[in-house]
């Protein structure tokens, strides 16, 4: 074969512009007579350029039916628009193949509520095995709870691992689980989204979802906006294991921040709140929720964006300032009262709310945040602490 190049090289020497124009056939003697240029071989092809797609974006000017090998895509491509305004069309790609696509290891982002038109709310489902060819998208409609639509765009597999992002639109139709069938690069999977029926729910864990009431337990107003910290969703206080306030939340023009008179100083039994599937005739929360176990607490730590609202700042009037954790959850900062005599101290610096959990025969875990984190802890039962209940 490089005895025929170098004959042809010799040949459109000599022959200048004639030579030019006549068919040229390379691995043979006789060119096809429709063809141009034929190339033969039994054992080799012809290579197109390859260039990735920031290589053939440079080229300029690119003439229509300019065709390279896209090492980004794994596709070969043509230029089917014009040299000023190249349009580059894929003519055929590598298919993409995966080896497990794992809905259960999702990383969801946003939050659904029943009712409420879905906005920011994306799910990405990795992958493993890829060989990184292309995949042509997916549109998934919604079961179980439905008015919901999961939207993968067309790309490419990244090689070996990766995620698959598929965007959430619509407006669900109830509370529950939303479950979409993935079919992608071979595989199949379901992936579930909890939608939230309150309006108020966060992660408890890395794959499950609960449902919070939205305002305190005691608050002046549960009509009032959850997401913004004010005196009307600040609620009542609790000692732990009982079912009757022990302080009031407080009002437009009265803090409610000094000493209680009687405030009970005995701790309550173990076994007054509990872990338990069943929550006990003492805790304080409505029919369909219960006071949060402390594992769940530790989940919603875990496991949600956590978020300053307002200023963190002592003061029996700061009722500005809270922590939002994931998009669904806000917890007012509303202080703490004394184990002592019931008096407030550090509202609108720090939050803490009761856990169902014992510690010991007169300690209880809780839900503590300030402005530069959160955690759980354990303290006396006669401390006074917020409640925010969550769903059974």
């Amino acid at each position: 074969m490089t005895k025929t190049i170098i004959q042809l090289a010799v040949v459109l020497l000599v022959t200048g512009p004639l030579g030019l124009a006549a068919q040229v056939i390379v691995g043979g003697e006789t060119p096809d007579p429709s063809a141009l240029l034929d190339v033969r071989s039994t054992d080799q092809g012809v290579l197109l350029p390859r260039l990735t797609t920031v290589q053939r974006d440079a080229i300029p000017n690119p003439a229509m039916g300019l065709t390279i090998f896209n090492t980004t895509s794994n596709c070969l491509e043509a230029n089917l628009g014009t040299s000023s305004a190249p349009v580059w069309e894929r003519m055929k790609c590598r298919t993409g193949v995966i080896s497990t696509l794992d809905c259960s290891g999702s990383t969801i982002t946003g939050t659904l509520s029943a009712g409420q038109t879905a906005s920011g709310v994306s799910a990405s489902v990795p992958y493993t095995g890829s060989n990184g060819g292309v995949h042509d998208g997916q549109t998934v409609i919604s079961t179980g709870v439905t008015g919901l639509t999961a939207t993968l765009s067309a790309g490419s597999f990244a090689s070996g691992t990766g995620s698959l992002t598929y965007a959430i639109t619509g407006t669900p139709a109830s509370a529950g689980t939303a479950s979409f069938a993935l079919n992608m690069g071979g595989q199949t999977c379901t992936l579930n989204m909890f939608v939230c029926s309150t309006g108020c729910c966060a992660k408890v864990s890395a794959t499950e979802y609960k449902n919070f009431m939205c305002h305190n337990l005691g608050a002046a107003n549960t009509s009032a906006d959850p997401f913004t910290p004010t005196w009307e969703i600040n609620g009542g206080y609790w000692q732990w294991g009982r079912l009757a306030q022990a302080a009031e939340g407080p009002m437009a023009t009265d803090p409610k921040d000094g000493v209680v008179s009687g405030w009970n100083t005995t701790d309550a039994a173990n076994g007054s709140w509990t872990d338990g599937t069943t929550k006990t005739a003492n805790d304080p929360c409505p029919a369909g929720y219960r006071v949060p176990t402390n594992a769940q607490w530790i989940g919603v730590i875990a496991h949600n964006t956590k978020t300053n609202v307002g200023s963190f700042t002592s003061s029996a009037t700061n009722y500005g300032a809270g922590k939002k954790f994931g998009d669904q959850l806000m917890l007012p900062a509303t202080g703490v009262r004394s184990s002592v005599n019931g008096a407030l101290y550090s509202r609108g610096d720090y939050g803490n709310y009761w856990g169902s959990t014992e510690s010991g025969i007169s300690g209880a875990w809780l839900l503590n945040f300030g402005s530069s984190g959160a955690g759980t802890g354990f303290i006396n039962r006669t401390y006074g602490h917020s409640v925010r209940c969550i769903a059974e």
